[in-house]
């Protein structure tokens, strides 16, 4: 995706003083908090000094996934892929997948959250010409493994080893 090799991990801490460091199970642990209090894992090409990531993916626990039907436009370049409970790129700017994964926000009430969403985007000036959104799927699959694993979830997720070839709409 963004034809290099070398990549560096967001340095320093966050707005409330944590490491900015990407962890499995921090982003496991924090998956219920809202957005800025997340661990995302965002990466950066070694060496790059714009400041711009080259990706970022961020999980969080959510109450319904979209489907199939809901949010494609005549026209977009929206692509899907039999996978989790519903996964789409975006041309290569970003990918979603959303799996089946139950949680429970300590913080709250005893309900569960039945779904976990991770999401990539990626930023343009970053990416490499050749980058797909195919790639950037893989990408987030395998991440997406990962996690479920960390959370228990993983015979549930109904997450591939390998991408299928995606759905055009």
């Amino acid at each position: 995706m963004a034809g290099t090799e070398k990549f560096t991990e967001l340095p320093g801490t966050n707005d409330f003083g944590k490491p900015n460091k990407f962890s499995l199970k921090k982003s496991a642990d924090t998956l219920h908090n809202d957005m800025t209090q997340r661990n995302q894992c965002v990466v950066f090409k070694s060496g790059d000094t714009t400041g711009h990531p080259l990706i970022s993916v961020d999980f969080s626990a959510v109450k319904q996934h979209p489907t199939t039907t809901t949010g494609t436009s005549e026209g977009s370049d929206l692509s899907t892929y039999q996978m989790g409970v519903y996964s789409a790129t975006h041309g290569t700017a970003s990918a979603s997948l959303y799996f089946k994964c139950s949680s429970r926000n300590p913080d709250q009430s005893p309900q569960s959250t039945p779904y976990v969403e991770a999401e990539l985007v990626g930023t343009p000036d970053q990416l490499s010409g050749k980058s797909t959104g195919h790639d950037s799927m893989t990408v987030l699959n395998a991440v997406s493994r990962a996690m479920a694993k960390q959370l228990g979830c993983a015979s549930q997720a109904s997450l591939p080893s390998r991408v299928p070839a995606a759905q055009t709409n």
